[in-house]
């Protein structure tokens, strides 16, 4: 007689739920903690801008690069989000913007093994952890990824009842997509396990098309629901589809790293609780958890989905092996006035981790703020070239009188063929001046002792007039722009402390 997940459970103790409250409580105050992110700066311009104007902007005023080139900015209603949390509470405000929605996905999850598949506690509480520990570095910065953690784990959730034979969660999808398809590019996540289980679900159950079909049909269409229509799909599938070796969450996973340490521990216990579980292995499902389980050696900014698919599609399997193999264990018995210990315990976690909280960004990366400063009490008005990983920072701050070469937008703003001599320029590799031929800056800002950086400093017609212990800004003489920075430098004493945001 095979087991079910469902229903022989022993229901949660006022201890337990207890314990679980401490947990969630510390877990809590851990997310706290959050960090810059190379985009944030960026992000919360855009937003404000959006809100000010209240239209979706299509040619980017902030480069000088990508004049005339449309800019599809696909997270648009997230930046507002950002925008309006920022205008209510400034850091604060978008700290708890972050924390509220990653707090909101573990706790569907939570809900999601408790009550609906009924785990024991010991069980759901080490599925648990694992999404946390999956999602954690990804969960600490303010980016629209944290709205594609909540909404795959909703979209995951639905197609395990699908497959169940509840299909009435179905016609949620076209409202979810329609929403997505503006937070985040994950909702081709989405849509995409959703489109493998529609196929193989039909491929053994003809006879559903009905409850089937009709919702995924509309949620098909519901990926048009955004101010760029097609456009917005063509341009997301061939830039999901390509390289990005300078951006690091899009390298592939390495295995011997912390997180490929996680990766390994959730794929063993997905293995091991798998092949020991009794429970009906339902196929479809077990192949969407490898399916998604394989993107993170394609990129690592995919394992926090592995995480999620792990609990929704493998954690009752865990439960019922971790009964097996305590069977004939019985909790011991806690008295009544021990139970409220837990509880107490948690409230005195949160409430310490909140008042004590700095409600600051910690630094996620240096910025070159002491240039950033140079450049803006010059009253420098001008082209910029600069590191990518820097644009959004100088854009909040100098935009747009002074105009980057290059930000973390990328292909959604700037012409592929300015990219690539981009690349070429960051790497000081093949015709690595091509991109300031093209349209020549008054000035280059770029990180101390890279490989731009050094054939800069032996080029002819550059000049180091600044450096710090990261950065070194270049001018053009010849630039009429670029002699305010030179006249400013001659007095510029670097401040010894620089704030981390804004």
């Amino acid at each position: 007689m095979q087991e079910s997940s469902t229903g022989h459970q022993p229901a949660w103790s006022s201890w337990h739920k207890g314990l679980m409250a401490l947990i969630g409580s510390v877990i809590g105050v851990i997310s706290l903690q959050s960090y810059t992110d190379p985009d944030l700066w960026g992000h919360l311009r855009f937003g404000l801008d959006t809100i000010a104007s209240g239209t979706i902007t299509k040619l980017d005023p902030y480069s000088y690069l990508s004049q005339g080139h449309p800019w599809i900015n696909h997270e648009w209603l997230m930046e507002v989000f950002m925008g309006v949390a920022w205008l209510a509470g400034g850091e604060r405000g978008l700290i708890l913007l972050r924390l509220i929605v990653y707090m909101a996905t573990l706790g569907i999850i939570l809900w999601w093994l408790a009550r609906v598949k009924q785990l024991s506690f010991i069980p759901a509480v080490i599925v648990w952890l694992s999404v946390f520990i999956a999602t954690v570095a990804f969960g600490w910065v303010v980016r629209p990824q944290i709205f594609t953690f909540l909404l795959f784990t909703i979209t995951l959730i639905i197609i395990d009842r699908a497959e169940h034979g509840h299909y009435r969660g179905l016609w949620f999808m076209p409202l979810i997509i329609a929403t997505w398809v503006n937070l985040h590019g994950g909702f081709l996540a989405g849509c995409g396990v959703l489109g493998v289980w529609t196929i193989a679900h039909l491929a053994f159950n003809r006879q559903s098309w009905r409850q089937v079909i009709p919702p995924v049909a509309l949620s098909a269409l519901a990926t048009l629901a955004n101010p760029y229509g097609w456009d917005l799909l063509r341009f997301l599938l061939e830039t999901a589809t390509g390289d990005r070796p300078e951006i690091a969450d899009w390298t592939p996973l390495a295995l011997r790293s912390s997180l490929g340490l996680v990766y390994l521990a959730i794929m063993g216990m997905a293995l091991l609780s798998l092949h020991f579980s009794t429970l009906p292995r339902r196929p479809i499902l077990i192949g969407l958890f490898f399916l998604v389980a394989i993107t993170p050696l394609l990129a690592v900014r995919h394992l926090p989905l592995m995480g999620i698919a792990f609990a929704i599609f493998a954690g009752e399997h865990v439960g019922i092996v971790w009964r097996r193999l305590v069977r004939n264990q019985r909790d011991v018995p806690i008295p009544r006035q021990i139970q409220v210990i837990p509880v107490v315990l948690a409230v005195l976690v949160a409430l310490g981790g909140v008042l004590t909280f700095n409600w600051r960004f910690a630094s996620g990366m240096d910025m070159p703020y002491n240039a950033m400063v140079l450049l803006r009490e010059s009253g420098f008005r001008g082209r910029l070239m600069n590191d990518f990983g820097w644009g959004q920072f100088l854009i909040w701050h100098l935009g747009p009188a002074v105009q980057v070469g290059m930000d973390g937008r990328r292909e959604t703003v700037y012409p592929h063929r300015v990219y690539e001599q981009y690349l070429d320029f960051h790497a000081g590799v093949n015709d690595w001046e091509a991109i300031l031929r093209y349209q020549p800056p008054d000035a280059i800002l770029v990180l101390r002792d890279s490989p731009p950086a050094n054939l800069l400093t032996l080029h002819p017609d550059w000049q180091p007039i600044f450096t710090d212990e990261f950065s070194v800004l270049f001018v053009n003489p010849s630039s009429a722009a670029a002699q305010t920075i030179i006249q400013r430098a001659q007095t510029f004493v670097p401040l010894k402390e620089v704030p981390v945001f804004p």
